[in-house]
């Protein structure tokens, strides 16, 4: 039985319950002498069931709701939001059930897509008890190709900057001021840990970034600085650690690649690094480290299980502050300029994300271009 059937049936056990309630005392209500205290306070009681039910039938409390089936390959549901930059809220849909929020109040309404199913049309996904994983498809194809942002740039020889901003998902406001504030070219990592993820998922895609998943990793003073249950621990073999990296590979679908959140200790570890290696790569995805700098070692491991791997040249809000992220952002314009190409990471403060976006707007006419993390790989799609 649906959401909707339960819902409605729970409306009418709670209404014949108040209808025979009435009935059995309508003589006394008539009198009104001899409705007591008592019989007041389990009328009153039965009245605040049934408006109970009438708002909490469905998971979402008393929304109005409607359930609709979206055959595959079907024209997209159009639903725009109101005012004057109206637009589709999440065009591309693969098939299923779409829970449909209705917003009387406001006049405005958003779809809710239920998980894709493993059978989904691209081939890239598998079914677990964690959710979807990414996978290879059965033509060879990878998700790091298939999810990559597709580039338009000249082919010319002037320098290009990438930059992956970290941590959206943690903080709502900020996630959806990143997404919207920052230019598509930035690719944009969501930690696992994050809430209300298909949403903002929906939103960066519809705004054009690519998309890295941040898995969280044993760091150097672990435990004091904890990274969360879902760690992946030194002291965990490949296998132990598998259903957490598998737990963090579920938490959303449409991402290229995974980048660390801290793991100072654990990919310091080759062992440890190449059980996760070993993984990513079975799984057709990239690894990027956001730290800056140095353990060759990490490299020559991707190279080894031919796994795509690269890192940042420079972390650019170390100390979030708009004059050290300014001068920062020269620094990776130099870098650029030495090598031809420069990727910087950030995290997702409120200052980066104003000062990147300006600073982004006069890149080209600085002779730059602007770039996603992909680029580095060859994976990206021109």
């Amino acid at each position: 039985m649906s959401c909707s059937g339960v819902h409605v049936n729970v409306r009418l056990f709670a209404f014949w319950v108040m209808v025979l309630v009435i009935r059995s005392g309508a003589g006394r209500i008539v009198g009104m002498k001899a409705l007591g205290g008592t019989a007041m306070l389990v009328l009153a009681l039965f009245l605040g069931v049934f408006v109970w039910a009438l708002g909490n039938g469905t998971p979402l409390s008393g929304e109005p709701t409607a359930l609709m089936q979206i055959n595959k390959g079907a024209t997209p549901l159009k639903l725009a939001r109101s005012g004057a930059n109206s637009r589709p809220i999440a065009p591309e849909f693969s098939g299923g059930q779409v829970q449909v929020v209705l917003d009387v109040t406001l006049g405005t309404s958003q779809r809710r897509p239920k998980p894709r199913d493993q059978k989904s049309s691209d081939g890239l996904l598998e079914q677990s008890k964690f959710g979807p994983l990414p996978k290879r498809s059965l033509d060879g194809r990878s998700p790091a190709r298939a999810y990559a942002r597709t580039v338009l740039v000249p082919r010319d020889t002037l320098p290009r900057i990438a930059i992956l901003v970290t941590g959206l998902g943690l903080n709502q406001r900020l996630s959806e001021r990143a997404v919207q504030k920052l230019p598509p070219q930035i690719s944009l990592a969501f930690s696992a840990y994050g809430r209300r993820l298909p949403r903002l998922i929906g939103q960066a895609q519809n705004r054009g970034h690519e998309l890295m998943l941040q898995v969280p990793m044993e760091p150097l003073d672990y435990p004091e600085s904890d990274t969360g249950p879902q760690t992946l621990l030194v002291a965990h073999s490949a296998k132990e650690n598998r259903p957490r990296l598998h737990w963090s590979l579920g938490r959303f679908t449409g991402y290229f690649g995974v980048v660390n959140n801290k793991g100072g200790r654990f990919l310091a570890n080759s062992k440890a690094a190449d059980g996760l290696f070993q993984e990513l790569q079975r799984r057709g995805l990239v690894f990027f480290r956001e730290n800056a700098g140095g353990n060759n070692g990490l490299s020559r491991l991707a190279a080894r299980v031919g796994l795509g791997y690269s890192q940042a040249n420079l972390h650019l809000d170390r100390k979030p502050s708009e004059p050290a992220i300014k001068l920062a952002l020269q620094k990776l314009e130099a870098t650029a300029r030495r090598s031809g190409f420069a990727i910087g990471v950030a995290h997702m403060h409120p200052v980066s994300i104003n000062v990147i976006s300006e600073w982004a707007k006069r890149l080209e006419s600085r002779g730059f271009h602007l770039v996603p993390v992909s680029t580095a790989y060859g994976t990206s799609r021109s």
